[in-house]
């Protein structure tokens, strides 16, 4: 930070908008999202899907079959959902910009009051205000960078990118954490031994997740990881009474979870 300061202080090149290390870092700890995301939402709908197919049916084929085919479609619906919401969000920054942008060309003189406005409102005299706007008119990149953030709440930085990196993280992690649950009905075991012993990893892998989103977010990791701990424990509940008597409602008698 001290280096980009004296760089600012020591001037050079034309006005434009800072991005300080301080933000790349942000930007950087933010991206996370995808991978703690993914990987929760992963072994929290597999943890739900064997468990509920379990009780409703503890042949091994068929769970393992289920399981896979949630895991795949999961990390496929995660991977482009998180492409498109992307791109929409893009799109519609991108046009709140050109919308913005061709307001400051047709209505320079309202936007200059509007500015000045929300200087105003951020404690500064009617005489500060109408300096402070006067110099960023001076620079149109900044001021409409300015102009988004009061009057939009939003960096315009936003529009920018588009790469796949997102959705192939987002998907990735998906897998990986459907991968929890998953494994136990993949080696010889018995049926109560397979759904106990996915309940324990998948609840590691939970602790685990949530004790970094808590790291990450300044909050207590081990309160963390025990609240994404406590809610697979819900979903475990719940998927596991569904398929235990979700099946009568069909004909089907319910099924004990050792067969």
């Amino acid at each position: 930070m001290r280096e980009f300061a004296e760089r600012a202080v020591a001037g050079g090149g034309s006005p434009r908008v800072p991005d300080t290390p301080e933000r790349s870092r942000l930007e950087k700890e933010r991206s996370i999202r995808e991978v703690i995301f993914g990987a929760q939402d992963g072994a929290l709908t597999t943890l739900g899907i064997v468990t509920g197919v379990g009780a409703a049916d503890p042949n091994q084929t068929t769970i393992v079959l289920t399981g896979v085919v949630s895991l795949l479609v999961g990390a496929l619906s995660m991977g482009v959902g998180e492409y498109l919401g992307g791109k929409s969000e893009r799109e519609v920054v991108r046009n709140a910009i050109a919308l913005e942008k061709q307001e400051m060309i047709d209505k320079p003189q309202e936007e200059f009051a509007e500015q000045v406005a929300y200087y105003r409102l951020k404690g500064f005299t009617p005489d500060e205000s109408t300096m402070i706007v006067k110099r960023l008119a001076t620079n149109p990149e900044v001021w409409l960078h300015e102009m988004m953030r009061d009057e939009f709440g939003i960096d315009p930085r936003i529009a920018e990118g588009g790469s796949l990196r997102a959705p192939f993280v987002m998907a990735g992690s998906f897998a990986i954490g459907a991968a929890f649950p998953l494994v136990p009905y993949l080696l010889p075991l018995r049926h109560d031994v397979a759904l106990g012993l996915g309940m324990a990893l998948a609840a590691g892998a939970l602790f685990t997740i949530g004790a970094l989103a808590g790291r990450l977010s300044g909050r207590n990791p081990l309160a963390k990881g025990a609240e994404l701990v406590a809610f697979g424990a819900v979903i475990f509940g719940a998927s596991y009474l569904a398929g235990q008597w979700l099946p009568a409602l069909f004909g089907h008698p319910p099924i004990a979870a050792g067969g």
